[in-house]
């Protein structure tokens, strides 16, 4: 039986739930990362939880309708500045609480508010991994992926800067060097030690800013303090800004921008992208093969098992 830093491999196969959040202006990007997980197999066999950061009436009426379970965070930690935050910022700082906010289960999946699931084999793979008792994420490297060559320099200047500030120029020459774990889709067994070294780490960086930093105290807790992850294909948490996905005609799916052209388990709208009605998606096949057209990444309301 291998140990984990006091998680053995077998202990955690029992109930597991899947936790989003966010405020009543995110909720629409919410309510499709709802629906496709959902329409999956492997979600709808999920307990559903809910960080309610200022939604509305309306749209905790529409979560519970979908039987989740809404919890409303409070500020877990006291940092500078905090009093000119929005209240959608806890839905950052809550979740190394995740287990204390919704307790009994044995496994708990992140999925941001701004993320929706085409292909529910990475959902899967995300509680697979997790009960190991490593920290399941997925690292922000791919060979299509605009920091892969040419964005190389724009990229490790704006992570190294914020590394730089919730902690010390060192950790952030160190760091920038490794692929960045995506925090914004994560799954980890209740028991695993990483949620009280996460918290550790968060709130000591807090105190000195707010920028990326519950996701930088999660690439020091793996990178700098050692603690078990399991880093799953970029295909499971795709950053939509790094690489725009292409589209597959034949098969109806988003797929990565590079041969072999695999589907693509969770697309993630990050940064700009969730604002953009639109996005140039060069199509694989069909009547428009090889052509660049314009194409909504939204969920189109519809998912593969």
């Amino acid at each position: 039986m291998r140990h984990l830093r006091g998680v053995t491999e077998d202990a955690h196969s029992g109930r597991a739930i899947a936790i989003t959040g966010g405020d009543a202006a995110y909720f629409g990007l919410m309510r499709d990362c709802i629906e496709s997980l959902q329409a999956t197999d492997v979600g709808r066999a999920l307990a559903l939880g809910v960080l309610d950061c200022g939604l509305t009436g309306e749209q905790r009426a529409w979560c519970r309708e979908r039987g989740a379970t809404l919890v409303v965070p409070e500020w877990d930690f006291d940092f500078p500045g905090r009093e000119n935050l929005k209240d959608g910022y806890k839905a950052l700082t809550a979740r190394p609480f995740l287990p204390r906010y919704f307790p009994g289960f044995d496994l708990y999946l992140w999925i941001d508010g701004d993320c929706w699931v085409q292909q529910g084999d990475a959902v899967d793979l995300f509680l697979s991994a997790a009960r190991t008792g490593a920290l399941a994420v997925a690292p922000e490297i791919h060979r299509s992926m605009r920091h892969y060559r040419h964005a190389w320099k724009e990229f490790s200047t704006i992570n190294g800067a914020a590394f730089e500030a919730c902690f010390d120029r060192e950790t952030a020459e160190r760091l920038i060097r490794y692929p960045l774990i995506n925090a914004g889709v994560f799954a980890l067994a209740a028991g695993a030690p990483h949620w009280r070294g996460w918290a550790e780490l968060l709130g000591e960086a807090l105190r000195r800013s707010t920028d990326m930093t519950d996701q930088v105290a999660l690439n020091v807790l793996v990178y700098d303090r050692g603690f078990a992850c399991e880093p799953l294909p970029s295909r499971c948490n795709w950053p939509v800004h790094h690489a725009t996905p292409a589209w597959d005609a034949g098969r109806g799916l988003f797929v990565e921008p590079a041969m072999p052209y695999e589907a693509l388990g969770i697309l993630h709208l990050t940064i700009y992208t969730k604002r953009l009605a639109t996005l140039d998606v060069r199509e694989i096949g069909g009547p428009h093969a090889g052509q660049v057209r314009a194409r909504s990444l939204r969920w189109p309301g519809r998912t593969a098992i």
